[in-house]
């Protein structure tokens, strides 16, 4: 739930701070006093694009932070968990950050967050809808996809999805095993060339008969050197060992008479162990070494082997192993592609597991679109259409598609004995506007999001209509929070919480937001429709939309 809002130099407001109660809130205000600052402001903060018109005039930044409420268990807390976000106060704090530049910064929790971590928790918590949605229902997907959401039939669509992307698949392949025909014999016996010839030389590792090599080149250098190392180390008069043990029987009677000294002594001390242990392996280096002429040989000679292949392929020595393992690979997927007649049986199953899944789907659809257009039906009969009706309509796809079997449209008509039609077609822009609302508030039934958002979607509605609308969105508010900016008295009336959007003629003009109580809703439900000049009847009105309310007992 959102519980608190924060607004410094955004857009018209200087520096507000607003609690946000649950249930049915409603924004109202006159014309031009910003009544979408506070959609706005938590539109960036749920990561949707910003520009520096938010920048209040004057300001070099705009700063937002919306704090959300969530309990255990929810997915936003399974989210915050994954992203090891979550905080042990249960609340959720989204900041945004907008530069006059342009630039804008994000935060989750206080750690600096991606755009797209913000619109990921943003879709967990908030759901929006707008006065232009109902140009969805005008988008041929739009019937199904509202089908499938209220239904919740998201997981065998996307089962349908993923089992014909699987046969489009398996379709390519086949026909690259077609295309293949003709080329794949040559390409298999140059594969099988380079293969026999590369099979022994792969066998051995480069850098290792490389190293080894170089050891041989230079074994009489590292002779000398190592004798000379050892001679200083243990053999010579006096040597490194003597002059250490010299050193440390010195230091060991002071030892005790300071912590610095006695610490040095230690360290000394760890040193000569070191330095005997390398001595002694030293030394077992050195009767370990002899030169074999014919080893240097014959590692010259695989060296020579490793250089011609590798100029001969265009490579490196090093990478000939690579090149092999990827030839090799080829040659495999080569063989498998040498009987087109197996990927044709595997075209005819994944085939059969997609039809599977599409006729499931459609004879879901087909049992739920019943129910749904007949409570669709009654739902908008409430809004002043009382003939209204509605029908899903199933046409069979000319091919199926990952969509389905079926093209799925919703058939409307508002007046009786007359047959239902596409709603693009018969509908007009204000049977449209109900509509949509209708869906709207059906669809927001069955979201997650525990925050509703409804940007005058009561447009092109009025009188007792309007009413209606608030008491959908009043019922809906008793079970989720819902943030509505209205210019419909009947809806504001029917709302658990009233916030007035105020122009200030500050320098520059600035904004506020109040919470309302009853008395100056009563003064703001007036002037919504009596208009500037309140009086004794608009307030009598007012007061009786606010009886309706309790009356109602929404």
């Amino acid at each position: 739930m959102l519980t608190h809002l924060t607004l410094i130099n955004f857009a018209l407001a200087d520096r507000l701070a607003i609690d946000i109660e649950s249930g049915f809130n409603v924004l109202t205000g006159e014309t031009g006093a910003g009544k979408s600052l506070l959609l706005d402001a938590l539109s960036a903060c749920l990561g949707e694009r910003t520009d520096t018109n938010y920048v209040r005039y004057g300001a070099d930044k705009a700063d937002v932070t919306a704090t959300f409420s969530y309990h255990d268990g929810s997915p936003e807390a399974e989210w915050l968990k994954q992203q090891e976000l979550d905080d042990e106060s249960g609340e959720i704090h989204l900041r945004r950050v907008i530069f006059a530049t342009g630039r804008s910064k994000a935060w989750i929790n206080g750690r600096p967050s991606s755009l797209s971590e913000l619109k990921e928790i943003g879709r967990l918590l908030v759901q929006l809808y707008s006065q232009h949605s109902q140009q969805q229902l005008l988008e041929p997907p739009y019937p199904k996809h509202w089908l499938d959401r209220y239904s919740n039939f998201y997981a065998p669509a996307q089962a349908v999805r993923d089992a014909y992307s699987q046969w489009q698949k398996d379709i390519r392949q086949h026909q690259a095993a077609l295309d293949a025909q003709a080329t794949r014999k040559q390409r298999i016996d140059t594969l099988e060339l380079q293969l026999e010839e590369l099979e022994e030389v792969v066998q051995v590792d480069y850098a290792d008969i490389e190293q080894e090599f170089d050891r041989l080149s230079h074994h009489e250098a590292i002779m000398q050197d190592c004798a000379y190392s050892l001679n200083g180390l243990d053999e010579a008069e006096p040597n490194l060992s003597q002059e250490l043990s010299s050193i440390l029987r010195r230091l060991e009677s002071h030892a005790g008479r300071s912590e610095q000294l006695s610490e040095i002594y230690t360290s000394l001390l760890n040193a000569q162990s070191e330095i005997e242990d390398a001595t002694a392996s030293l030394r077992h280096f050195i009767d370990r070494q002899s030169f074999d002429p014919e080893r240097m040989e014959e590692l010259n000679s695989k060296l020579e082997i490793f250089h011609r292949l590798a100029r001969k392929y265009r490579t490196q020595p090093e990478s000939l192993k690579a090149e092999y393992d990827s030839w090799q690979a080829e040659l495999e997927q080569l063989h498998q592609l040498e009987d087109p007649e197996t990927l044709a049986e595997q075209v005819e199953v994944s085939y059969q597991d997609f039809l599977a899944k599409a006729e499931h789907l459609d004879q879901i659809r087909r049992e739920a679109a019943g129910p749904l257009a007949k409570q669709l039906t009654e739902q908008v009969k409430q809004l002043a259409l009382p003939e209204a009706h509605f029908e899903f309509k199933f046409e069979p796809l000319e091919q199926p598609s990952s969509e389905g079997l079926s093209f799925i449209q919703l058939l409307f008509t508002a007046n009786k004995g007359i047959p239902a039609q596409p709603l693009a077609r018969v509908a007009s822009g204000g049977e449209l506007s109900r509509i949509a609302l209708v869906m709207q508030v059906m669809n927001a039934e069955k979201t997650e999001a525990e925050v509703l958002v409804f940007d005058e979607i009561d447009v092109g509605i009025s009188g007792g209509t309007a009413e209606i609308v608030g008491r959908l969105l009043a019922g809906l508010g008793q079970h989720v929070q819902i943030l509505c900016i209205t210019h419909q008295a009947q809806v504001a009336a029917q709302s658990d919480q009233h916030l007035l959007v105020k122009k200030q003629q500050t320098d520059p003009a600035s904004s506020t937001i109040l919470m309302l109580q009853e008395e100056e809703r009563i003064l703001e439900l007036a002037r919504m429709t009596g208009g500037v000049e309140i009086n004794e009847t608009t307030l009598q009105h007012a007061k009786q939309l606010r009886q309706l309310k309790f009356q109602s007992g929404a």
